[in-house]
C-alpha cells in the first residue's frame, strides 16, 4: 500500500482546505484499491470471501471498533457470517482464505505473516499454524482512520463494495454486518460521481474520478465501468425509437469489431447483469454523467469504420437505470435481463455489406436480400416485450436501408415539388423513410410498405390537408416501386 494511505491522519486539521485535499487524496486511493478488489473465479461462480471480509472490517471501522482483530475473533464471528450469507460450508478454511489473501490486496495487514507455518505448495499457512499463534489482522492505519472518522466517505466505499458483489444484498446482511445506519436507503446517493455531474473535457473527469481520458468504453478509478457517447464521434450511438434505450456502438474504429478489448468488458457487465455509467456529449455542450445503465442485449450490424469500409459492428442496447442497486431497476429492465440468453443478435445475417450503387444488378440483388431479412423478422414478432421491440427497431433499419437503396437518393413522392440538393454532413441524401401506414395502425416493417421522402413531402404526408390523398398515393407507389425493385432482381 502506498505510503500516504499507510500512514496516520493526525495532520489532517493543519487547515481547512488542506485537510480536504489530503482526504480527496486519501479516498481516491483507497477508492481504487477497493476498486481493483477482484474475486477469485470458482466453477460454481465468483467466491465473495474477501470482499465480505473487506465489508465486515469497513463496518468495524465505521462502528469505532479496534483496528485490528484476532484470527480466532474473525475466524468464530465471521464464519458464521459467510456461511449464511454467502451459502459456503461452515469450517475454518473459507474463513482461513480471505484472512490470508486479502492481504494481497494492500486492504489488509497481517501481523507476524512471515513467521507462520506454510502448507506444501506455499500458498497460505495451516490451520493449525494460525490457531497456535493467533495472529492479528486488519486494515491498513490510514484506511482505518479515514472510515472510522469520515462517515461519508466510508458510505461511498461501503457502497461501492455491496454494489458490486452483494446486489442485491441479502436481508439482514447490513444490519449484520454493522452498516445498516449507514447505508440506510442512501447507497446510490453515496456514490460518486453522481448523475448530472458534468466536466467540460475528459480530462477534467480523469482528474476528479480517474480513468483513461481516450477510450470510449474504460473504467474510472474505482474500477466501475463507463461508456462514453459523442454526438460529434464517429459511432453511430442513438436512443432506442418510443423506448428510451439506447443503442451503443461497440469499440473499434475500423475492421470488424471483435470481442476484445473494450467489448469484452461490455460482455462481462453483461453476463454479471452489472451497471455502469453512461456519460454523453452533445453537439457543442460538455460531458455529463447521464445515467447508470444496464446491458439487456447486444447486437451486430453492418457500419462503416472511419476508413470508409463497410465493417460489421457491435451495438450494446443499455437500459437506463435508477442507479446501480438492482432493487431499484424498474420491472421492464428486469424482464429484459430474464429474457436476455447472452447471444449477439446478429442483424448482418444473409446481407452483404455495402454494395456497388452504380451497378443496378447488384443494387437490385443487396435490395431483394435486405428485403428478405426485413420479412424474416417481421414473421417472428408473435409477442409484445421491450426487447422484441428493440429487435423490431434494428430489424427496421434492415427495411429502411432498403428503401433508401430503393430511393436512390431521390424523393419517392412522383409529385414532389423539389428535393433538396444539399447533403448531409455524413454525405447522404436528406431523406427519412416513412411508414406510409404507421406501425400504431398494423403498418409493416417491410419495403413495400415503406417510403422515403424529403422533409417536405414527409410533412405533408403527416401533417397536410390532403394527407389522405397522399398517403393512399404514396402507398401505391411504394409497392409499385418495390414490384419493380423485386421483379429486376430476378
Amino acid at each position: 500500500m502506498d505510503a500516504v494511505m499507510s500512514e496516520p491522519c493526525a495532520e489532517m486539521g493543519a487547515g481547512l482546505s488542506t485537510r480536504k485535499v489530503l482526504m480527496s487524496a486519501l479516498e481516491a486511493e483507497l477508492m481504487g484499491l477497493v476498486g481493483a478488489l477482484t474475486p477469485a473465479n470458482r466453477i460454481e461462480g465468483r467466491a465473495l470471501h474477501r470482499p465480505f471480509l473487506l465489508l465486515w472490517a469497513i463496518g468495524k471501522a465505521v462502528q469505532g471498533e479496534i483496528r485490528e482483530h484476532r484470527w480466532s475473533t474473525v475466524r468464530d464471528t465471521v464464519g458464521p457470517l459467510m456461511t449464511t450469507y454467502l451459502d459456503v460450508p461452515p469450517g475454518a478454511d473459507q474463513v482461513l482464505y480471505p484472512f490470508w489473501h486479502l492481504k494481497t490486496s494492500d486492504l489488509w495487514e497481517l501481523a507476524d505473516a512471515d513467521g507462520l507455518t506454510l502448507t506444501s505448495n506455499g500458498r497460505r499457512p495451516t490451520l493449525s499454524a494460525l490457531n497456535a499463534s493467533d495472529p492479528a489482522a486488519g486494515l491498513p492505519q490510514g484506511a482505518y482512520a479515514l472510515l472510522s472518522t469520515e462517515p461519508e466517505i466510508a458510505a461511498r466505499v461501503a457502497s461501492h463494495v455491496v454494489s458490486t458483489f452483494f446486489n442485491p444484498p441479502p436481508a439482514g446482511l447490513l444490519e449484520d454486518l454493522g452498516l445498516a445506519d449507514l447505508l440506510a436507503e442512501r447507497m446510490g446517493d453515496a456514490l460518486r460521481p453522481q448523475v448530472g455531474e458534468s466536466f467540460p473535457n475528459r480530462n477534467a473527469i480523469s482528474d476528479v474520478y480517474g480513468g483513461n481520458r481516450v477510450m470510449g468504453i474504460t473504467p474510472l478509478r474505482d474500477r466501475t465501468l463507463s461508456v462514453y457517447s459523442d454526438d460529434e464521434g464517429p459511432y453511430q450511438d442513438a436512443p432506442i425509437n418510443e423506448i428510451g434505450w439506447i443503442g451503443y456502438t461497440g469499440d473499434g474504429l475500423t475492421g470488424h469489431q471483435r470481442m476484445v478489448s473494450g467489448n469484452r468488458s461490455m460482455e462481462a457487465y453483461q453476463e454479471q447483469q452489472r451497471a455502469l455509467r453512461y456519460w454523453h456529449k452533445p453537439d457543442g455542450g460538455q460531458w455529463s454523467f447521464e445515467s447508470w445503465v444496464v446491458i439487456v442485449q447486444v447486437r451486430q450490424r453492418w457500419g462503416v469504420g472511419t476508413d470508409g469500409a463497410a465493417r460489421r459492428e457491435f451495438v450494446w442496447v443499455l437500459a437506463p437505470v435508477p442507479s446501480p442497486l438492482r432493487d431499484t431497476w424498474p420491472v421492464e429492465v428486469l424482464e429484459a435481463l430474464a429474457e436476455d440468453d447472452g447471444t449477439v443478435h446478429d442483424d448482418t445475417e444473409g446481407i452483404p455489406a455495402g454494395g456497388d450503387a452504380s451497378n443496378a444488378s447488384s443494387s437490385r440483388e443487396r435490395y431483394r436480400r435486405l428485403t428478405a431479412a426485413a420479412r424474416r423478422t417481421a414473421d417472428r414478432r408473435t409477442r409484445r416485450s421491450r426487447l422484441v421491440e428493440v429487435e423490431r427497431y434494428y430489424r427496421s433499419v434492415t427495411a429502411r436501408e432498403a428503401v433508401m437503396l430503393r430511393s436512390q437518393d431521390k424523393c419517392e413522392n412522383r409529385d414532389c415539388p423539389g428535393h433538396p440538393e444539399e447533403r448531409t454532413d455524413a454525405g447522404a441524401a436528406i431523406l427519412e423513410v416513412d411508414h406510409v401506414n404507421p406501425l400504431a395502425r398494423g403498418g409493416a416493417d417491410t419495403p413495400e410498405s415503406m417510403i422515403a421522402l424529403c422533409p417536405n413531402c414527409h410533412a405533408l404526408k403527416t401533417r397536410g390537408r390532403n394527407r389522405k390523398r397522399l398517403q393512399t398515393a404514396l402507398l401505391k407507389t411504394a409497392r409499385l416501386r418495390h414490384e419493380e425493385f423485386m421483379s429486376a432482381a430476378g
